[in-house]
């Protein structure tokens, strides 16, 4: 399993919208996710908002096998280590390549399929208000 921060502008106030499971055109078809292996939900959440400061309102996740499900979707390893400040460093980071998808219909079809599996399984980090 894998956990995927989802920003605030990208849910409903109970599940996350496809946009949370979408590249954006500087992840360069990479999405960042976190192996469940490594890292539980609640330091996946605080390494993402207190060591690299951005912005979460809780965290989902998808399996393995969802991801390779799609035929086209790939998870890769990609460990993030020897950062000046090593606070950054993130052993645990991966990424879901949608490279093999050419147009903007399949990679939205794609997102919508693991936003909709994470919603199903439900939310698995979120801080208290």
């Amino acid at each position: 399993m894998v956990f995927r921060q989802v920003h605030p502008n990208h849910w409903d106030g109970k599940n996350p919208n496809s946009v949370a499971f979408s590249p954006t055109p500087k992840d360069q078809d990479q999405l960042s996710v976190d192996d469940a292996s490594l890292v539980t939900a609640e330091e996946s959440w605080t390494h993402f908002t207190k060591n690299l400061g951005l912005q979460s309102v809780g965290v989902w996740a998808v399996t393995a096998n969802e991801i390779a499900s799609s035929g086209e979707l790939a998870l890769l390893r990609a460990p993030i280590t020897g950062q000046t400040d090593v606070q950054k460093d993130n052993p645990a980071h991966c990424l879901i390549d949608f490279s093999k998808l050419t147009t903007k219909g399949q990679k939205k079809r794609c997102a919508q399929q693991l936003a909709l599996l994470a919603s199903v399984r439900g939310c698995q980090f979120q801080p208290v208000a």
